[in-house]
């Protein structure tokens, strides 16, 4: 009942913020696939939505991991031009859906930004997967580790761009 309150006060949402620890493969990941996703949709409007990236522990400047590179390749998605940024040097907004990779990541932003702590969510709590709420860090893994993390990001985008269309839907009435 309060996660679908929550969900309610964030139906003004036009940025999206992926946040992960160094920004150079799970987060961009998400950022790009996301992209991808509503620029092929016919039913939302690429222009009302803005997607960003960030890190927590972030070395700024630094490209995607070869491997991320790599597996974003594969179904056509170029990361060659992602540099990891800080969520430090992003100004939060009240009306930013802010989706982390881990509870981890979303309790040290809550931390730091207890006024937006109805706006973060882990990415599988936003998607309402009820078995897991964390997307593990393939950083240093093998290459199938790294497919493996796509995978379960894609599905869970998946599952979220509907209610994204439903917030798209709503601002048009």
């Amino acid at each position: 009942m309060q996660d679908e309150l929550k969900i309610q006060e964030v139906e003004i949402i036009r940025r999206i913020i992926f946040v992960c620890t160094g920004n150079t493969c799970r987060s961009p990941m998400a950022e790009h696939i996301l992209r991808e996703m509503i620029d092929n949709s016919e039913q939302m409007d690429a222009n009302n939505w803005t997607i960003l990236s960030a890190g927590i522990s972030v070395v700024k400047g630094v490209k995607a991991s070869d491997k991320t590179e790599e597996v974003m390749s594969e179904i056509n998605l170029d990361l060659s031009d992602h540099l990891s940024r800080s969520i430090e040097k992003i100004e939060l907004k009240k009306d930013d859906l802010i989706l982390t990779m881990s509870r981890k990541h979303s309790r040290f932003l809550i931390l730091d930004h207890p006024n937006l702590a109805d706006n973060i969510f882990t990415l599988k709590e936003f998607a309402e997967n009820e078995d897991e709420k964390d997307i593990e860090d393939p950083f240093g893994l093998s290459l199938d580790f790294y497919r493996d993390t796509r995978d379960e990001i894609e599905s869970t985008l998946t599952k979220i761009l509907q209610k994204l269309k439903d917030f798209d839907v709503k601002e048009k009435d």
